[in-house]
C-alpha cells in the first residue's frame, strides 16, 4: 500500500482504477461528468444503474466499485491545493490510471475548480503570518474608549510560480477579529470531525462520508 497526503491508496482503489482504464475513453468523460454534478451520493438510480451494468458489460460489484473508485479519487482532490500537473502525474504514477484518463480526469476537474475558488493560476499559498495589535484610545463627548485595532500580514506564494511572492496586510477592528476568530475556530471544529471520522473508520478507499 502506498499512501498520498490526500489520498489512501490500497487493492480496491487500485483495481478501481483498472477498471477505469477498461473503459472506453467517451463513456469514461460522460460517467466522471455526471458524478461530478450529481447531487446525491447515491450518483445514480436503480434504473440507471442496471442500465449502465448492461452497456458496460460489468457485474453488480464491478459497477460499484468503478463508481466509488471515480468519486473517492474527485472527492478527495478536492479537499487540496495540488498543481493540476501534479495531479496528473499523481492519478498515473501512484494511482494507476493511464495518461488519457488521468487528461480527462484533471480536465474536468480544472473546470469544477475554476467555477468555485476563480482560475488557478491567480490562487497563492501562506507561507507567513505576522500580526501587531494596538490599542487607540478615542474620545467621544468627554469619554474616553480604548478601541483595538490590529494588523495582519500574510506573506505569499503564487501557487504556479514560487518565485512571485506578494503580501496582504489586513487591518481589523474588534469586531472583525472576533467574526475571524470564529471562522477559525469553526475550521478547527471541521478537521477535528474530520479527524475524529478518520480514525472511526476501516482502512477503506470507499467508505462513504
Amino acid at each position: 500500500m502506498s499512501d498520498l497526503q490526500w489520498i489512501t491508496i490500497n487493492n480496491r482503489l487500485q483495481q478501481g482504477a483498472s477498471l477505469i482504464n477498461n473503459l472506453n475513453t467517451k463513456r469514461y468523460e460522460l460517467l466522471l461528468s455526471h458524478i461530478i454534478n450529481s447531487s446525491s451520493d447515491d450518483y445514480f438510480t436503480e434504473t440507471e444503474l442496471q442500465k449502465l451494468q448492461d452497456n458496460l458489460k460489468l457485474d453488480e460489484n464491478q459497477l460499484q466499485l468503478l463508481v466509488q473508485s471515480i468519486a473517492y479519487i474527485y472527492k478527495q482532490s478536492r479537499r487540496v491545493i495540488l498543481k493540476p500537473t501534479e495531479l496528473e502525474s499523481q492519478l498515473v504514477e501512484k494511482i494507476g490510471l493511464d495518461q488519457g484518463k488521468a487528461e480527462i480526469f484533471t480536465k474536468q476537474w480544472l473546470a469544477e475548480t475554476k467555477k468555485e475558488l476563480g482560475a488557478f493560476e491567480d490562487r497563492h499559498t501562506l507561507n507567513s503570518l505576522k500580526w501587531e495589535l494596538n490599542m487607540q484610545v478615542a474620545s467621544d463627548m468627554g469619554n474616553k474608549q480604548v478601541i483595538p485595532n490590529a494588523k495582519i500580514q500574510l506573506d505569499l506564494t503564487k501557487v504556479t510560480d514560487e518565485t512571485k511572492k506578494e503580501a496582504a496586510i489586513l487591518e481589523m477592528g474588534e469586531e472583525d477579529l472576533q467574526q475571524l476568530y470564529s471562522t477559525l475556530e469553526a475550521i478547527q471544529l471541521r478537521l477535528d470531525n474530520i479527524s475524529k471520522n478518520k480514525a472511526s473508520q476501516p482502512n477503506s478507499a470507499h467508505k462513504k462520508e
